[in-house]
């Protein structure tokens, strides 16, 4: 039996329009990544193995987690977000469709992309869904077999993902699970008997005071 916990990166630069641009913590998400480490501390839980992302937001998060008695983090690039500004340029110049800036336009946009990318309806886009599909699962692989209590810092996709091959979820299910993802928020998978469970989504032990409401983030 492993858990694997997976913890969201902390607010990155929600006003970057590309990859790069989005690709460094906010001072709050740098709060936020702070504020779980001390609760993790205070809770004195160790990992068997630590993974990281190659990314700048994910590193940094993990490096301000401070964890207490776990081994130093290994980077591995399966668990990057995939490209979202990719995506959605992708769809703006093949299809004409920009994303709206707020409300339900924003999720059905979302969905078209994602659908329309597993369809492989999406042109010149940095990695095919099959390949973004086969690497969340080949590093939970990777992971279960590191340790009984292994920790991953990672992004929103690899999540959301994540819940897809433990839940079998559809195009639609994993959107709605992917959106609903905040930063710094806890996940667990349970590996049993063959398979993997979910323990607990989006979690954020560290936020449930009122005076850290407004520390909230999905992006």
């Amino acid at each position: 039996m492993s858990v694997i916990t997976f913890i969201r990166h902390g607010q990155a630069n929600s006003s970057a329009t590309t990859e790069e641009g989005y690709d460094n913590l906010s001072d709050l998400g740098k709060t936020q990544a702070r504020w779980l480490g001390e609760h993790l501390r205070h809770c004195k839980v160790t990992y068997d193995a630590v993974y990281t992302g190659t990314l700048d937001r994910q590193i940094d998060t993990e490096a301000l987690l401070d964890l207490y008695d776990s081994p130093d983090p290994i980077q591995d690039p399966r668990l990057n977000e995939f490209r979202y500004y990719d995506l959605i340029a992708a769809m703006e110049k093949q299809f004409d469709l920009k994303p709206p800036l707020e409300g339900t336009g924003f999720i059905n946009h979302f969905l078209n992309t994602f659908t329309k990318w597993k369809l492989g309806e999406l042109q010149d886009v940095p990695e095919t869904w099959d390949t973004y599909e086969n690497r969340v699962w080949t590093m939970m692989e990777d992971m279960r077999h590191s340790g009984q209590n292994v920790l991953a810092v990672t992004s929103g996709g690899v999540i959301g993902m994540a819940a897809a091959h433990a839940l079998n979820l559809d195009v639609r299910s994993l959107v709605k699970v992917l959106l609903e993802g905040m930063n710094t928020g806890v996940s667990r998978f349970q590996y049993l008997h063959g398979e993997y469970h979910l323990m607990q989504f989006n979690t954020l032990p560290h936020l449930e005071n009122a005076d850290r409401v407004d520390a909230r983030t999905y992006y």
